[in-house]
């Protein structure tokens, strides 16, 4: 991986020479990580088995890059965890931390050709595939798995809701051929008039009240709670076992929020699908979620049950976002809490705890490797130098 060199006399400016590595470097990356998106392979070349069958996925050792012309960024940086079944996965963290980034690997939705998945692998746990020889569940590898196989299993078994369904809609197609469009592609044999059904059946579900208007209307004709439910219904339509929501309700009004998630909530139950829950408010997560990863500069530094979390935070970061947080007996005389200090530099990060600078606990072994994930419980663990056995 290239690295820019930190010339602190040249104010971290590159040279033309250096430029000119940076493009040469990029090019050669990403015409290598293009053609394997292409390449014609077996499904045995992408099928790998469960660690636990009781995961819809497991993210292992993920690393996503994307290369600039300052050199490459490293956006998700070895983040591991696990999203099991019929639950709700909170992922919290700061802007920039890398959480969309993981959420938009799972779908291969990153950016290309400049971002790509280096590393790493996304097992997901199909029913596709059965079990093999001694038992074990069988499953797809997303980051091995070529582009036009993924179109198999995204928008059906595994979809998402986008931040913004303005931009997410098309405006020039009406509400009914934008919903009809995801069972055409996932459901060919069926008629027209039973897509049409199905359509409707899935604007009832998100409780529109009026699901035939809604449906040859246009995207613009509804307010933004109701394109919210749109494509909360288009994420619906295939049946899926995980739903990427990826911060679903901050172009919303507060009333509006509280409608949203509570359909979440009732949809996840019904159908027994799991969530990925992206968002930046640590009280919606407290609300929804069964687990909580809470990520910084592209890793997991802390992951829990929610109650672990937020009953007892280890790490100093998850610790400042709660403060972070205003609370109804705050005075309002008082300044609101921030963490101070600046993520660091994506392009060229250190090879101690990321956090080490902003930190008010930092000790001399901070200055070391970064910290390994240390176990708390069974289902707590913390990346903090505080808690190994030579710490506290």
């Amino acid at each position: 991986m290239f690295k820019k060199k930190n010339n602190k006399a040249k104010g971290n400016y590159l040279t033309l020479k250096e430029s000119r590595a940076i493009i040469k470097h990029n090019i050669k990356q990403m015409k290598y990580y293009e053609k394997l998106k292409k390449a014609n392979v077996d499904v045995s070349d992408y099928t790998t088995v469960m660690h636990d069958p009781n995961n819809v996925v497991e993210i292992e050792n993920l690393h996503t890059v994307f290369f600039t012309d300052n050199g490459t960024v490293n956006s998700v940086n070895g983040v591991s965890f696990n999203i099991p079944k019929n639950k709700v996965v909170g992922v919290v963290g700061e802007s920039g931390c890398g959480k969309s980034v993981t959420s938009l690997s799972i779908m291969q939705l990153v950016q290309s050709p400049q971002g790509q998945v280096i590393e790493g692998s996304i097992r997901f746990n199909t029913d596709d595939l059965g079990n093999d020889e001694t038992g074990n569940k069988l499953a797809y590898d997303i980051v091995k798995m070529p582009t036009k196989d993924m179109y198999k299993i995204r928008g059906k078994d595994i979809t998402m809701i986008f931040q913004e369904p303005m931009t997410s809609l098309n405006p020039i197609f009406t509400i009914g051929y934008q919903l009809d469009e995801v069972m055409f592609i996932h459901e060919p044999n069926m008629s027209k008039e039973d897509v049409k059904k199905h359509s409707i059946e899935m604007l009832i579900k998100v409780g529109i009240s009026m699901p035939e208007r809604t449906y040859n209307s246009y995207p613009h004709e509804l307010s933004g709670g109701m394109r919210q439910r749109v494509m909360i219904a288009m994420a619906l339509a295939g049946s899926p076992k995980l739903i990427i929501a990826d911060e679903p309700t901050t172009a919303l009004d507060v009333t509006i929020q509280a409608q949203i998630l509570d359909l979440l909530k009732s949809i996840q139950k019904e159908i027994g699908c799991s969530i990925m829950l992206i968002t930046h408010d640590l009280g919606v997560i407290a609300e929804m979620a069964d687990e909580v990863i809470v990520m910084y500069a592209g890793r997991v530094i802390e992951r829990g049950t929610v109650r672990e979390i937020f009953n007892d935070p280890r790490h100093p970061y998850t610790i400042g976002l709660q403060k972070s947080k205003p609370l109804i007996n705050t005075d309002v005389n008082e300044p609101l809490y921030s963490i101070p200090g600046q993520v660091p530099n994506p392009i060229n990060m250190p090879d101690h705890c990321f956090f080490k600078s902003r930190c008010n606990k930092c000790m001399a072994k901070c200055s070391g490797e970064y910290p390994k994930e240390i176990k708390i419980s069974d289902t707590h663990y913390v990346s903090c130098y505080l808690y190994d056995k030579e710490g506290k």
